[in-house]
């Protein structure tokens, strides 16, 4: 058996594994980490037109659903595909990809289709708080060096939601990556100031593909969130990283060459 492809759509969070372009965030979109009493439910959708090795154009597309409740409690479930040689023959293959993220009780629980066991990592608050400052900074910073220009595209009503556009680009230089001619590469971001979320964001590199990443169906107000509920046949493993943060830092032992 030989994987030859993976591609997926998950939502806002870099926990799943998957082969889309990782999303850059602007600043404005790292607000806290928990957003109150803004609910919402929508279906998230991902189409990615890659190329592959003979030249050709490759369309594949897959779709998720995600939700906030008032408390700021996010939902997401997203679809995952992958294809593998068996033989001569390719197979595609699916799964579901599950994450509740509740900052309230400090806790990621997250699951799949494909296994019957459902993974609860409790949070402390410190960590938290730390690990938002540390993320904003990192996103910021991979955002100012990544990218050449940057252009406010104004504001656009997607799906019913005023968004407000930021295109960033870069310059591949000529004979960089076997090219000879310079590739303009463009990311832009649609962000709702209202939904305080990206509702659409797109990558255009010409040496791979594009890619849209978007969300669909936005209905304001407090979700349905039974979808988002372990199988009852599953097994539960808790992680807790509280102790972590709480435990002093011991100093290294010094090496004596004397001694």
């Amino acid at each position: 058996m030989f994987l030859i492809a993976a591609s997926g759509i998950l939502s806002v969070f870099a926990l799943l594994a998957q082969t889309e372009t990782p999303s850059i965030r602007t600043k404005s979109t790292i607000a806290d980490d928990r957003v109150l009493n803004i609910p919402y439910s929508a279906q998230r959708r991902f189409t990615s037109i890659d190329k592959v090795a003979d030249g050709k154009l490759s369309r594949s597309e897959s779709g998720g659903n995600e939700a906030r409740d008032s408390q700021g409690r996010t939902y997401t479930a997203g679809e995952r595909k992958w294809t593998y040689m068996e033989g001569n023959k390719s197979i595609l293959k699916s799964e579901m990809l599950y994450r509740i993220h509740d900052p309230v009780a400090n806790t990621d629980t997250r699951w799949d289709s494909s296994l019957k066991e459902t993974k609860v990592i409790h949070w402390s608050q410190k960590m938290s708080n730390d690990d938002s400052q540390c993320h904003a900074e990192c996103l910021e910073s991979a955002t100012n060096t990544l990218f050449d220009a940057v252009e406010k595209l104004g504001v656009k009503t997607i799906e019913g939601f005023v968004a407000e556009g930021t295109r960033r680009s870069y310059t591949v230089p000529a004979g960089l990556d076997h090219n000879s001619q310079p590739i303009l590469v463009v990311h832009e971001v649609w962000y709702s100031p209202e939904l305080k979320l990206v509702i659409l964001e797109t990558n255009d590199d010409p040496r791979s593909g594009t890619t849209r990443n978007e969300l669909i169906q936005i209905v304001r107000g407090e979700p349905d969130v039974s979808q988002y509920q372990p199988p009852r046949a599953t097994s539960f493993m808790n992680c807790d990283c509280r102790s972590v943060i709480t435990q002093p830092r011991q100093p290294r032992p010094r090496h004596d060459p004397d001694r």
